[in-house]
């Protein structure tokens, strides 16, 4: 795996996310630093570094709080690992990585856990007690083509929860009618490593890598874990996504009426959701 980082291209897409969310014209946060529109372009396009002390003017404009501008002073100053891995385990990690996902112009999610944040209904997110990485400010339309590429085991796992986990089939389902490119890869293929997920985003300046854990997210150079995602998605397609998503949905649904099959309590639902 290369041994460079995209970290300045992580920097970059919070800033310009940050200043959208404040609707601050480039022109302005480039007068701010000194520096031309064209510039200003390269810093949030990742073309170029940010420097602490554009890190400490640009935070002051955007009224970025002190923990995000100290999480970003540590990702600037994080070194890559011998696999050229960067970690982000401060604080506000997701919302650094939806505002990464923001800015690409295309995004590939693989799975083989738990279903990515996006497609997760509330009561499924509030199950697995995932932090919401919802973005404030003005909306912005969807630009970017993403493809979701799930372990079929994702869908059909429940345990106990199978009224929660036929609402989500059902929801995903709608995602997919409404054209939300959902893959869902049977058992029998299997899965690259490595598991959990893989989320391949294109930003301007190139791509970028990242691998969500569960309180940090690791970014690196997209090379051969790229075809994790290839590999993936050449063994799917839609019509049969979507039958695997109907089956689950069923199933799910079938033990929802089971009398030997009722719901657990909100409090068990993490632990049978996984």
């Amino acid at each position: 795996m290369s041994r460079t980082t995209p970290v300045s291209r992580v920097v970059g897409a919070c800033l310009r996310d940050a200043r959208e969310r404040r609707m601050i014209l480039p022109d302005e946060a480039a007068a701010v630093l000194g520096i031309g529109p064209l510039a200003l372009l390269a810093l949030e396009e990742g073309r170029r570094r940010v420097s602490p002390r554009a890190l400490e003017l640009l935070s002051r404009l955007y009224q970025y709080g002190d923990g995000d501008t100290r999480a970003l002073e540590q990702l600037l100053a994080e070194r890559p690992d011998f696999n050229g891995i960067a970690r982000d385990a401060a604080p506000g990690h997701a919302r650094r990585l939806a505002a990464c996902t923001s800015n690409a112009s295309r995004i590939r999610w693989r799975s083989t856990t738990v279903l990515p944040a996006p497609l997760q209904t509330r009561e499924y997110a509030r199950a697995l007690g995932e932090p919401s990485a919802s973005r404030p400010g003005a909306p912005r339309p969807v630009t970017a083509t993403t493809a979701f590429v799930l372990d079929a085991r994702v869908i059909q796992r429940g345990g106990q929860t199978p009224r929660l986990m036929a609402d989500q089939a059902d929801h995903l389902l709608h995602l997919l009618e409404d054209g939300t490119d959902i893959r869902v890869v049977p058992e029998s293929h299997g899965f690259l490593q490595p598991p959990g997920h893989l989320v391949e985003i294109t930003l301007p300046a190139g791509r970028v890598l990242a691998q969500p854990g569960p309180s940090w997210v690791d970014y690196c150079a997209t090379d051969r874990l790229s075809a994790a995602i290839d590999a993936a998605l050449s063994a799917t397609d839609p019509d049969s996504s979507r039958d695997i998503l109907r089956r689950a949905a069923a199933s799910h649904r079938a033990h929802t009426l089971s009398p030997t099959g009722p719901d657990t309590d909100p409090a068990e639902r993490a632990a049978h959701v996984r």
